[in-house]
């Protein structure tokens, strides 16, 4: 496997960066609720109370969570009339998923994307399970912090989708027709990387220290100063999803050795239980989940397209 690319930030280039991600504010508002409740599940004890009475404030959210929570994937002999009964019956990872998706789908309109809505959303999702899953093997990892990590390590590309669309919709295709890692091809193309434009965003919306690290260095674990246990689980399990056919929307030709990726080492010396997971086996674990994850992106955006 090629070594991720370093990105040496240029403070020209950063300031453009901030500049136009900035500029976001400028564009369809984030509904009010979004920022509140991501802090309110980002929190140890969180108050389902709470989270129940900001979802009730959003009526996309809320009717979002009402047709989730009663669609036949849940299998409920007598579907939630409240929206209490829809969060109790969801669970707080899905409910912080449908937020994210409803209030981002809203504030990054589809028309805007580059890279397909549909096939991102099912890559992050896909990439938070796969994060709860492997922290459910270590002993001491915060699986409900791990899920989240997963879920919004790639929210850059939404800022090069929204902000940077005529500079990323070449790297795409570039992408796409040759096989190569997205984020090699924006280090070639653009000088920059969703890392770099993830981290802005981030920082704007005061994201915590932890996300923000994963966020900048999912794609370079040994990059990262702070929380790089946490960040070198969501670079394998990005790496992992990729191999399941849960990546971009197109088949990306480089190989892929997981144990001796760096970012193993870092977990094994972090989580000394990690000698005890049968790698292959995990991997083939996963197709179960694999099922689950394109029926809730389905529920949420309509069929997944078909990998070209």
């Amino acid at each position: 496997m090629n070594p991720s690319p370093t990105v040496t930030m240029t403070p020209t280039m950063m300031a453009t960066i901030r500049e136009r991600v900035r500029r976001i504010k400028t564009m369809p508002a984030i509904p009010a609720v979004f920022l509140p409740l991501l802090k309110l599940l980002a929190k140890e004890d969180v108050d389902v109370e709470e989270v129940v009475r900001l979802v009730s404030y959003d009526s996309a959210i809320a009717a979002q969570c009402l047709r989730v929570a009663s669609s036949p994937l849940f299998a409920m002999a007598q579907p939630p009339k409240s929206i209490k009964g829809a969060v109790m019956s969801l669970g707080l990872r899905r409910v912080e998923t449908i937020i994210l998706t409803c209030c981002l789908g809203q504030a990054f309109p589809a028309k805007k994307w580059v890279l397909d809505p549909i096939v991102f959303w099912r890559h992050s999702l896909g990439c938070a399970m796969v994060c709860r899953k492997i922290a459910e093997k270590l002993a001491g990892a915060d699986r409900e912090k791990a899920y989240t990590a997963g879920l919004m390590h790639d929210i850059g590309f939404m800022v090069n989708c929204l902000v940077f669309p005529k500079e990323f919709a070449p790297v795409m295709k570039r992408a796409c027709e040759e096989g190569i890692r997205l984020d090699e091809v924006e280090h070639a193309t653009l000088g920059f990387t969703h890392c770099e434009t993830g981290r802005a965003l981030a920082e704007k919306w005061e994201l915590a220290d932890d996300i923000i690290e994963v966020i900048a260095h999912h794609h370079a674990v040994e990059d990262s100063r702070k929380a790089q246990p946490l960040v070198a689980l969501v670079h394998l399990s990005d790496l992992l999803c990729r191999m399941r056919g849960m990546g971009y929307g197109y088949y990306e030709r480089h190989k892929v050795d997981l144990i001796a990726d760096p970012a193993w080492a870092i977990l094994q010396k972090q989580y000394h239980d990690l000698e005890g997971v049968d790698l292959v086996r995990f991997t083939f674990e996963l197709d179960e989940a694999v099922e689950t994850i394109h029926t809730l992106v389905s529920m949420i955006f309509g069929p997944t397209p078909a990998t070209p």
